[in-house]
């Protein structure tokens, strides 16, 4: 599996074809940008989508009606800053889960990780965190390559 880290790339079109695993964050978002913009979802399916991972506290995913899955936004709002190794750890399940998900249902070769929430880069820990987790799932996981906004 190829893992690659990369500054943003704003060309949708480059991306089409690939699945998405971002923030559980609905309004000014990227769960916004790729479910409403590129993939026509409504905003109430979104909003709906977002508050249901962020009250459970799970990750989940709107395929098959977008290519897109997404992860609790506390990780990235609550916990930006934190080296706890209990939020690491459940950070690093919810990965394993999506990698679980896609072996099972989903299917993607590509997928693009796109946690931004704000203009500042994405926290280290959890740019490790997602490495370390595809990285060992990598044979079993059916994904081909993984391109990391930083």
């Amino acid at each position: 599996m190829k893992i690659t880290r990369q500054q943003q790339d704003s060309s949708p079109n480059k991306w089409e074809g690939w699945h998405v695993l971002t923030v559980a964050e609905a309004g000014f978002s990227m769960l916004d940008v790729y479910a409403r913009h590129q993939h026509g979802l409504d905003i109430e399916i979104v909003r709906r989508f977002a508050d249901r991972l962020n009250a459970s506290n799970e990750s989940g995913s709107l395929f098959p009606r977008a290519p897109i899955s997404a992860l609790p936004r506390r990780f990235f709002h609550d916990h930006a800053t934190s080296d706890d190794p209990q939020i690491l750890s459940d950070f690093r399940r919810h990965i394993s889960e999506f990698l679980n998900a896609n072996r099972l249902t989903i299917h993607a070769k590509r997928v693009l990780v796109d946690f931004r929430v704000s203009f500042q880069p994405v926290p280290e820990q959890y740019l490790s965190a997602v490495e370390d987790v595809f990285r060992s799932h990598g044979p079993d996981s059916g994904i081909e390559e993984v391109v990391i906004f930083t």
